[in-house]
């Protein structure tokens, strides 16, 4: 296919100030955007197919710090915005033990889905890997033919139930990717674990 009839994703990370100092950890805030444009022409051409889609979400201990679960939940209910009405969507939620929010929702009922999102609440250690295992269990559960399966784990990635080191969760992450599992991890706060959630 051409790339004149293909969709564009524009992705931008705005920095709060473009500045470091030499020879001093730098911290920093930045805004991630993603922007999807599509050639009006060949709108036929840019449909996508229905995405399967879980989210993960971290709701630890460790969530509570700097107004982290807040952010996180916000950002999933851009997720939910953001989807088609034809797309399915599952939540999955962690802390110590592992819950199953919702699982199988139509993309078209989200406004049913905000205010069970806005109820989550920050609780006990980071069983990170528990989370990501139980959205692949949803995803395999309802396969939904045609559809492309996508997991977004959102955590600030400070494991320590479970699976804990980099190498032990990229283990688990590329079995899953076998079954055809797309999996996007997105780090959550100024002190998120780069090296596992970056992996």
């Amino acid at each position: 296919m051409s790339t004149e009839k293909m969709a564009s994703v524009n992705i931008r990370c705005i920095p709060d100030n473009p500045y470091a100092v030499i020879g001093v950890e730098n911290t920093k805030r930045a805004r991630l955007e993603i922007e999807t444009t599509k050639n009006e022409e060949n709108a036929e051409a840019t449909k996508r197919n229905p995405i399967n889609l879980v989210l993960v979400l971290d709701r630890s201990g460790s969530m509570s710090s700097s107004n982290k679960l807040e952010f996180a939940k916000k950002a999933v209910i851009s997720v939910l915005n953001l989807l088609h009405d034809d797309d399915v969507v599952h939540l999955v939620a962690y802390d110590t033990t592992v819950w199953n929010v919702f699982e199988n929702a139509p993309a078209s009922g989200r406004q049913a889905l905000y205010s069970v999102v806005d109820g989550i609440k920050t609780g006990g250690e980071t069983f990170l890997s528990g989370g990501i295992e139980m959205g692949a269990s949803l995803l395999e559960k309802y396969p939904h033919p045609g559809f492309s399966k996508r997991m977004f784990v959102l955590s600030d990635g400070l494991a320590n139930v479970g699976l804990r080191t980099k190498e032990e969760i990229m283990k688990a992450v590329a079995k899953y990717n076998e079954k055809g599992i797309i999996i996007d991890s997105f780090g959550v706060g100024e002190d998120f674990d780069a090296g596992i959630m970056k992996g």
